[in-house]
């Protein structure tokens, strides 16, 4: 069967078939935008539908001839414009994104013809984004979206992420070439006013170059530090390596002779600590008695000498932490000046004495003093409530004993005598708290008093000591069985004998690796005070 086309119709029946298919197009459309409506509002249920921009179309019943009518399935697809989630959840999102602002209106129309649209306004313009005329003619173009912008901003780090420090550890033999280089760089730097010095050397055809950076004492308890940052350059790669140096007092030595008596051995003696002679050490043993040294011994000279030795000793029973020679002199200043290195006169009380004087230390922090050969009584003051320097003048000598109570140091240019026991009111090996602290500083000697004057029994003496010519003990010939007992250091010229009156132990005073007696004096030397061992590289210039 045949079918007749829309002209072969006769006008008559032409008319209601036309206005059915108009109103099943109108039917249709409604039926669509409702659809739409519905499938926006659950898709978006927390839009207020009194925001949506509002949507108008116009239906148009013509009683003439459609001439569009061939291009009536275009017309069914077609359908309202959609507000999508993409439209309104910046608005959403965004704090101070306008909410009054409509986009323009869009008319759908039956027509073919869009009507004209209304130019949008500066305003307008600002929060929301209309498509291009390119896109507006897109033929198969089915929804029109719009979208305002999101005020929100989103903090973006510039800094680039820290790069990983990749480390390799220094060869030993390439460690002690540094350290060897720092320190006799560090040597003579440490008393002039410069606060940086620069070294730079090569070695097998590689260069190095150091920057040593002094950190003086805060006080006159303080020590002395330095930092040293070395680099080097390998196969492109830039190394370095950070090391902290401290400088040595003479009270980081257990003991320190600067010339060894040649008629005195060490024989009934214990030094538990660190050990430097300038010179040569002559040491001696019998069944009865063997010197035991239970920390590192250095020598500048090239060893030591027995000089009694009865039967046989392993050197590693004497020397229990090992031996060092050569190790280069330490030299004693020629003069002690007490106030060179004090950092803040104001934390010093001076206490100064001209003749011969008696002082006496008492627990309760006080002292009293009187002229030595002086029948009457003593006069009694306070230690100062920081450091108390009580110094004599030239061809002083100062008697002293007691119980230090305090930071003190007693200096005399010519001698000191110790007439019996000196010791800590908080002794530090039984209190963690105990913050006293003594130095005896003489250019001269610093001596032990006769057997009569101490008594009998042994002697302690809790204190720094540093005897630029000689430290002595008198009537050593004197019969007993006693020990000398110094706890703290004990540096000296030289030593006479102790025996037979004292076998002598001299035990280091650990808070002195990082607090020395005040303004007590100090050598010319550095050493490592803590070093990772470690290269870090990078490709820095």
């Amino acid at each position: 069967m045949s079918s007749a086309t829309l002209d072969e119709v006769p006008i008559e029946m032409r008319e209601p078939e036309e206005r059915r298919i108009a109103w099943t197009v109108a039917v249709s459309v409604l039926l669509h935008i409702g659809l739409l409506l519905l499938l926006s509002a659950i898709a978006v249920p927390s839009i207020d539908l009194r925001s949506l921009p509002d949507l108008t179309f116009n239906v148009s019943l013509d009683d003439g001839h459609d001439t569009e009518h061939d291009n009536s399935p275009a017309v069914e697809r077609s359908a309202a414009p959609t507000t999508t989630v993409s439209e309104t959840q910046p608005a959403a999102i965004a704090d101070n994104a306008p909410s009054e602002i409509e986009p323009p209106p869009v008319v759908a129309s039956a027509s073919p013809a869009p009507e004209p649209r209304e130019a949008p306004t500066e305003e307008s313009l600002s929060p929301v984004s209309i498509p291009s005329q390119e896109a507006e003619a897109t033929e198969n173009t089915e929804i029109l979206t719009t979208s305002a912008p999101s005020e929100v901003s989103v903090p973006v780090s510039a800094a680039p992420p820290e790069p990983e420090v990749v480390e390799t550890a220094i060869p030993a033999q390439e460690q002690a070439l540094l350290t060897k280089k720092v320190m006799e760089g560090a040597r003579g730097f440490q008393d002039t006013t410069q606060n940086e010095a620069h070294l730079s050397w090569t070695q097998d055809g590689q260069e190095y170059t150091a920057v040593l950076t002094r950190q003086p004492a805060a006080d006159n308890t303080g020590i002395d530090r330095m930092i040293v940052e070395v680099v080097t350059e390998e196969r492109g790669k830039r190394l370095r390596t950070k090391m902290q140096m401290k400088r040595l007092a003479f009270s980081h030595f257990t003991q320190l002779v600067d010339r060894w008596d040649d008629e005195v051995q060490l024989h009934d003696d214990e030094i538990v600590g660190r050990f430097h002679s300038n010179s040569e050490i002559l040491v001696g043993y019998d069944h009865s008695a063997t010197p035991r040294f239970f920390g590192k011994v250095t020598t500048a000279a090239r060893g030591f000498t027995f000089a009694n030795a009865v039967g046989r000793k392993e050197r590693a029973e004497i020397f229990r932490a090992g031996l060092e020679t050569r190790a280069g002199r330490i030299p004693l200043p020629a003069k002690f000046l007490p106030f060179a290195a004090q950092a803040n006169p104001q934390q010093v009380e001076v206490q100064s004495y001209q003749g011969d004087t008696r002082i006496t230390f008492y627990e309760d922090g006080t002292y009293g003093w009187k002229p030595a050969k002086s029948k009457g009584p003593e006069q009694r003051q306070r230690l100062g409530p920081t450091t108390t320097y009580i110094v004599g003048t030239r061809d002083t000598t100062f008697y002293i004993r007691g119980t230090v109570n305090g930071k003190v140091l007693v200096y005399s240019p010519d001698l000191i005598v110790v007439e019996g026991h000196l010791v800590y009111a908080h002794d530090p090996r039984a209190d963690a708290k105990g913050d006293d602290y003594l130095g005896l500083v003489s250019d001269n000697y610093i001596e032990v008093a006769r057997h009569s004057v101490t008594g009998p029994g042994d002697l302690e003496i809790d204190a720094a000591i540093y005897a630029k010519r000689r430290f002595v003990v008198t009537d050593e010939h004197a019969p007993g069985n006693a020990t000398l007992f110094i706890y703290g250091s004990l540096t000296a010229g030289t030593l006479s004998a102790t025996e037979p009156r004292y076998a002598t132990k001299v035990t280091f005073d650990p808070r002195f690796e990082d607090t020395r007696p005040p303004g007590f004096p100090v050598t010319d030397r550095y050493e490592m005070d803590s070093w990772d061992g470690m290269w870090k590289v990078s490709d820095d210039p």
